[in-house]
């Protein structure tokens, strides 16, 4: 058996105790075990070797606690191992969940300042919205309306979540408050002609649909990493590019929509859904669920670190797809299984 199998600090799961013809026995919840010591192995140091085993205690301690060599005391923790009668003493090193979280934000607003704010899509929104056709604008607002359509997919999901049942009350809460969200920016189309039904007709682009997959399918398989990019998709992320009132990207939209002179039956329906946001306080969700979280192993931060290229990745696309579908006016506004 490879060194590597063994835990780093060897934890008995069970007592150990001398029979009445002197032999070692493990008394387990399952029964009583008597164990015989490896060939060359005293009795005596047989025994010690065994109650040594308290989960405090690394292969190279107990090689020097007991005199015995290494090889000798992998002979009787490796048997045990196999057996399920041994397992890891050792703590894996964790850090608080705000103190990842707090790690984990500084990767995302790195990324999302190189590949969302400096992208295509706000570049022009915030320094040239009079150059963009105003379908780019209507477009955001429909392919937000699908994302929020859809958002039952990975909220849903989230409540789920094992690890805690504080937490998922919690997201309950924020899951109901963002129900029928997707009512209220529906309004802003009303000027545009465009109905509910011929929404539920129409498709959002594929970059809309991938961000929809990618976050439905960890709130599925990595709730919390998924909980870490809730601050991000409900705006509490500011971008130094939105100028010195530091007003986040989304009221950066409303503010481009009010210097183009968009139509008011549009925009307001917009802004009220930034306010409902806003007044729920749903960019600190992230903060308040993960200040719940008592320890992340540094494997999972790493992981996350990981991933957290994926989201952003995807987000970008989001907002890049927008403009580049919608700033060609030949193009309809809604995508539909005719076209």
């Amino acid at each position: 058996m490879p060194v590597n199998f063994l835990p780093v600090k060897p934890f008995l799961r069970a007592t150990v105790r001398i029979g009445e013809k002197g032999e070692a026995e493990l008394h387990t919840p399952g029964g009583v075990l008597e164990v015989e010591a490896p060939e060359g192995m005293g009795q005596r140091d047989f025994l010690r070797l065994l109650r040594l085993l308290d989960g405090s205690r690394t292969i190279d301690d107990l090689e020097r606690e007991t005199g015995l060599d290494g090889e000798a005391v992998r002979e009787v923790v490796e048997p045990a191992v196999v057996w399920g009668l041994v397992d890891d003493g050792a703590v894996p090193a964790a850090s608080s969940g705000p103190a990842v979280l707090s790690r984990l934000e500084d990767v995302l607003n790195r990324l999302l300042e190189d590949l969302v704010f400096a992208g295509p899509f706000w570049r022009e929104v915030l320094e040239r919205p009079e150059a963009l056709h105003r379908n780019v604008f209507f477009g955001f607002g429909l392919e937000n309306w699908f994302f929020l359509f859809r958002e039952n997919e990975f909220d849903s999901a989230v409540l789920a979540l094992a690890e805690s049942a504080e937490l998922r009350a919690m997201l309950n809460d924020f899951y109901q408050e963002e129900h029928r969200h997707d009512d209220i920016v529906l309004r802003a189309f009303q000027p545009l002609g465009v109905t509910r039904d011929d929404l539920l007709r129409a498709r959002p682009l594929p970059t809309t649909t991938a961000l929809i997959k990618t976050l439905s399918w960890w709130a599925r398989t990595d709730p919390l990493f998924f909980v870490a990019t809730i601050g991000v998709l409900e705006g509490r992320l500011d971008s130094d590019s939105d100028g010195p009132d530091g007003r986040i990207a989304y009221d950066s939209f409303l503010a481009a929509c009010d210097r183009i002179g968009l139509d008011p039956a549009f925009v307001e329906p917009m802004r009220a859904h930034a306010r409902v946001n806003a007044g729920h306080d749903h960019g600190s969700v992230s903060r308040e669920l993960f200040a719940r979280v008592p320890g992340v192993d540094a494997e999972t931060e790493r992981r996350w670190h990981d991933k957290a290229h994926l989201f952003v990745e995807a987000y970008a696309a989001f907002f890049n797809g927008i403009l580049e579908h919608y700033s060609d006016p030949r193009r309809p506004l809604l995508r539909t299984g005719d076209l």
